[in-house]
């Protein structure tokens, strides 16, 4: 470049002007746009659920949690051995629907079991909108990666100091502290617990509101652009209706955005 611009008679430039010079004249690439984080307004609007594995002796387990997604209570638990079989994720949400109601959204990653025709049939016997995060994407269910990180740190230190007589036990223990004993800044000083019970409002028709986002999820895939528009219309449809319902407040930044494409390993 430097040899270029002598032939030219364009004058002498340093190589640090010229590397300016040439990054002036590359195509810039448009920023790409934050994913918006949202918040769910009150308790018994969306839970979510996932599996973790964990050993036991040597044992291969599966813990499944169902937590509400305002209050990151955990609403349902069963350890099972091995991976999780579809029976195992109906038998763990029906306990919680029994015990509590079922909430207007269920939110889930692909996995088979949790995505099983049992599954949706006792989502549609209760009228739960299915919705599913976007593939190779955890952030999407961030708050419940997060409880299961706090929860599997709280069993290790237990196996550590050798409390509690089995995983099981200390896993119920493990909950207990975090949803029970202990405040969360986030939720402004209260427990999870407490959120759970005091954060509370009247929820629209089920039905109506299941039809109203099956409406608008048709509109939007109806517009659709591109194949990542045409796969988030599921998400972008349950966010706008739960926001016009006033039950999802939307944030800054990070963390749950129905776009989202990217690949994580």
């Amino acid at each position: 470049m430097a040899d270029w611009v002598r032939r030219e008679s364009i004058g002498t430039w340093s190589h640090t002007t010229i590397g300016k010079v040439i990054a002036d004249l590359r195509p810039k690439k448009e920023k790409r746009a934050k994913p918006r984080r949202y918040e769910i307004a009150a308790s018994m609007v969306m839970w979510s659920e996932d599996g973790a594995g964990f050993r036991e002796r040597g044992r291969k387990k599966e813990l499944l949690l169902v937590q509400d997604e305002r209050a990151r209570k955990k609403v349902a638990k069963r350890l099972v051995d091995g991976p999780a079989r579809s029976a195992d994720v109906v038998g763990n949400l029906r306990e919680a629907f029994e015990r509590y109601g079922a909430p207007l959204v269920l939110k889930q990653d692909n996995g088979a079991p949790l995505n099983s025709d049992e599954v949706r049939e006792l989502c549609d016997e209760w009228n739960v909108v299915l919705l599913n995060s976007p593939p190779h994407y955890p952030p999407y269910n961030g708050r419940k990666e997060r409880n299961f990180r706090d929860v599997r740190g709280f069993v290790r230190a237990l196996e550590r100091h050798r409390l509690g007589s089995s995983l099981e036990e200390r896993i119920d223990r493990a909950i207990y502290d975090i949803d029970v004993e202990r405040p969360r800044p986030v939720l402004g000083g209260r427990t999870a617990t407490e959120v759970f019970e005091e954060d509370r409002v009247s929820l629209p028709d089920r039905r109506r509101f299941k039809m109203e986002v099956e409406t608008r999820q048709l509109e939007l895939e109806a517009d659709a652009g591109t194949r990542a528009e045409l796969a988030a219309a599921r998400r972008r449809a349950v966010a706008e209706v739960l926001s016009k319902l006033g039950l999802l407040v939307w944030k800054g930044d990070v963390s749950t955005d129905s776009l989202a494409d990217t690949g994580t390993n």
